[in-house]
């Protein structure tokens, strides 16, 4: 088919090879927008159409639903739309790698333990892929840290992190994964001055929620001579070789990057040190919320809560990774429990993990209000051991 300025419904299909009902069911639902409607009521689509439409089939094809595609579709332009696309086909690529992964794994097993162990590795393959989706905004991470306000540590979490980062005026510092920014926002008045802080995060999201934060303070920071830089940033493509940091910060984000990618990252972040320099990085150890685990298991089997990635790097096992790159690795363990009186926090934690929970929760959702309520109140909060802690790794023996 020749290019043509205006297309018909049928026309249009014909040329992407998208069927007929589909692209009327995307303008019913808003998506596309004809450029003229003729008295006899035949929609002609123009070329700005035809980029709309490649847009929805590509954030179709990586799973979003068309209410999310709808949102996406209104904030970006196309230029902007293009960059996010080839970010995400290289999600996906990551993602079909772990499918490839999970079926090789499930080939070595014993053929009596294939079926039991399927269950399993599909929601960790999953589970990465829905990490992207879930924290392209910062509620579910907000969401997630809102439990954590039922501490019973003597030390407050961010307070400790801080601490144990050991900073000192003038020093250069990068955060790979900040999140919402909050470590820099809580703990102000306990950072020296004159720091320059680099903030990186995957999700744009995300990191525009750190800006939105810091901004608060920022006549507080200037006075202080701090100074804050923002990338959007996967930690797997962080490289610099001038040994520009005072210190590297992976606060519990070592455990999101594939097996395979880790080490480089590692090694990366180790040529990014200086001489003196420290790499901090916290993370959960094997019985980390086991109550809480058990507790939704017990409701409902299918939820799984957000520990299948989190044994790939942890208390355990992390110091064996970071060895075979820094030259001394220290390990401490920040004492923590959870006294939760609020069934509405651990549903609200619970419902913003990925894996399908909010799906089945929004089948069961009463249900599981219910049968927290039979078991928590704040006469009798429910008891959860937090096991957390933190690495931090030196390029030499010397190191503190």
């Amino acid at each position: 088919m020749k290019k043509k300025d205006l297309y018909t419904t049928g026309e249009l299909a014909k040329l992407t090879g998208v069927s007929y009902k589909t692209i009327r069911h995307y303008y019913e639902s808003g998506l596309l927008t004809p450029e003229k409607v003729e008295e006899n009521k035949y929609k002609k689509f123009g070329q700005a159409a035809v980029e709309q439409l490649q847009k929805i089939l590509m954030l179709k094809y990586l799973d979003f639903s068309l209410e999310d595609i709808s949102e996406m579709l209104k904030k970006e332009e196309p230029a902007e739309a293009f960059v996010r696309q080839a970010e995400l086909l290289r999600k996906r690529k990551e993602h079909l790698e772990h499918v490839l992964q999970a079926v090789e794994e499930i080939q070595r097993l014993e053929a009596d333990n294939q079926w039991e162990k399927m269950l399993d590795i599909i929601h960790l393959v999953t589970w990465k892929e829905e990490l992207v989706k879930q924290y392209e905004v910062s509620d579910n991470l907000q969401k997630r840290i809102n439990l954590h306000a039922y501490s019973t540590a003597k030390e407050p979490w961010f307070a400790w992190v801080l601490e144990g980062l050991e900073l000192k005026p003038g020093m250069k510092i990068l955060e790979l994964g900040c999140g919402t920014g909050a470590l820099w926002t809580s703990q102000k008045e306990l950072l020296p001055e004159d720091l320059e802080i680099v903030l990186t995060d995957l999700s744009e999201g995300m990191l525009e929620a750190a800006k939105s934060e810091i901004a608060q303070f920022h006549e507080y920071f200037d006075a202080k001579r701090i100074r804050f830089v923002f990338l959007q940033l996967q930690a797997e493509d962080f490289v610099s070789q001038d040994r520009q940091y005072d210190r590297i910060l992976a606060n519990h984000l070592l455990f999101y990057i594939p097996d395979e990618k880790r080490p480089q990252v590692l090694e990366n972040c180790a040529k990014a040190l200086k001489e003196d320099g420290m790499f901090y990085a916290s993370t959960v150890g094997c019985n980390h919320m086991k109550e809480l685990h058990e507790l939704v298991q017990e409701f409902d089997a299918r939820i799984k809560m957000p520990k299948w990635l989190t044994k790939s790097f942890t208390l355990e096992n992390g110091g064996e990774q970071l060895q075979k790159i820094f030259a001394k690795v220290d390990v401490e363990e920040h004492k923590d429990d959870l006294l939760v009186p609020d069934v509405n926090a651990i549903y609200h934690y619970v419902e913003s993990c990925p894996g399908g929970t909010k799906d089945i929760l929004a089948e069961c959702g009463e249900e599981f209000l219910s049968f927290l309520k039979e078991r928590i109140s704040p006469e009798n909060p429910f008891f959860c051991h937090k096991s957390t802690g933190s690495f931090r790794a030196f390029l030499n023996r010397k190191g503190k």
